[in-house]
């Protein structure tokens, strides 16, 4: 894990993953600068270009230039995906509370005081900015993430809603930049450390971003992630289905068994030969499910492959 800087007059972070917005981050950095000013704290922007396709990485060390020392900006290898591009930046921030926010202008810049105001008021370890309203997503985003959220409610022990837009303190950031499994999903590596979550409805805007960052593929290549990552519901479905197919093959076979033994009447050869393999089958799917249960913990011991690579950065 890289050495993390230390600066201890830094008030606050504000971390953003990009992923081709060249056409967006002139305006989201000036807001953002426009409002972390306004707080009257010292402050640091940290911008983390996700490998992009377009002129983002350009536009960034434009604005570099610019804002010189508030700005940093980071050029991941390759697409390692938004939560690894936040970590990326967390592992860089030095800030008292961290603030992640996305870089398509469907969250407010505007809004940070409100959220910062919230999580020092009611005292929380995290707070998220969620959407008042559907509205600003299409219906195509709307259904998707409402399956998304009812999916994940499996396989997250009930975090349920959350939201890009959130703010942190600084302890639990910490604890999260410690994590080196190389798949990172930050809302689940929060709900492990807290129970001290709250949430703030926020105006959200539909996003500038002509393309969403989240793919049909990509969102099934995530879900899958984090139930191999952060959950053991898949291994528990196979041992439970395993067991009922037992049950099931188990009583059938005591049937004919017994309406041999009462009534005479054997069962027909091809039933035998069902219930038997349909017993052996659903006996190895129980066994498989217990050792996949102990062979998920190892793996997620193990695990060590690094999470991202920079390629370039200016800090």
């Amino acid at each position: 894990m890289e050495d993390l800087l230390l600066d201890t007059n830094i008030k606050y972070s504000v971390v953003i993953p990009i992923l081709n917005s060249s056409k967006i981050l002139d305006e989201l950095v000036s807001r953002l600068f426009i409002v972390m000013d306004s707080l009257k704290e010292p402050f640091e922007i940290i911008c983390v270009d996700d490998c992009s396709e377009d002129t983002s990485w350009n536009t960034l060390k434009r604005l570099k230039v610019k804002w010189d020392s508030q700005l940093k900006i980071i050029l991941l290898a390759k697409n390692f995906g938004q939560h690894n591009a936040t970590l990326c930046g967390m592992r860089q921030a030095n800030g008292e509370f961290l603030i992640t926010l996305d870089d398509d202008l469907q969250h407010q810049p505007e809004d940070i005081p409100n959220l910062l105001n919230e999580i020092e008021n009611r005292e929380l370890d995290v707070i998220y900015g969620i959407p008042m309203t559907e509205n600003h997503k299409s219906n195509f985003r709307r259904i998707s993430g409402n399956i998304w959220n009812k999916g994940t409610n499996k396989f997250d022990d009930g975090l349920g809603k959350g939201s890009s837009f959130r703010v942190l303190k600084k302890t639990l950031v910490n604890d999260i930049v410690s994590h080196q499994h190389h798949f990172i999903y930050i809302d689940e590596i929060l709900n492990w450390y807290t129970d001290s979550i709250g949430m703030r409805t926020v105006n959200f805007k539909k996003s500038k971003r002509k393309k969403s960052r989240y793919s049909i593929s990509k969102l099934f290549s995530l879900s899958t992630n984090l139930a191999l990552f952060y959950s053991s519901f898949p291994l528990k479905l196979i041992t439970f289905g395993g067991l009922i197919m037992s049950t099931i093959s188990f009583s059938l076979g005591l049937f004919y068994f017994l309406k041999k033994i009462i009534f005479g009447i054997g069962a027909p050869g091809f039933t035998a030969i069902i219930v038997s393999v349909f017993f052996s089958t659903s006996l190895i799917l129980t066994c498989l499910g217990i050792v996949g249960q102990y062979l998920g913990k190892i793996h997620a011991v193990l695990n060590k492959k690094p999470p991202y690579s920079i390629k370039e950065k200016y800090l």
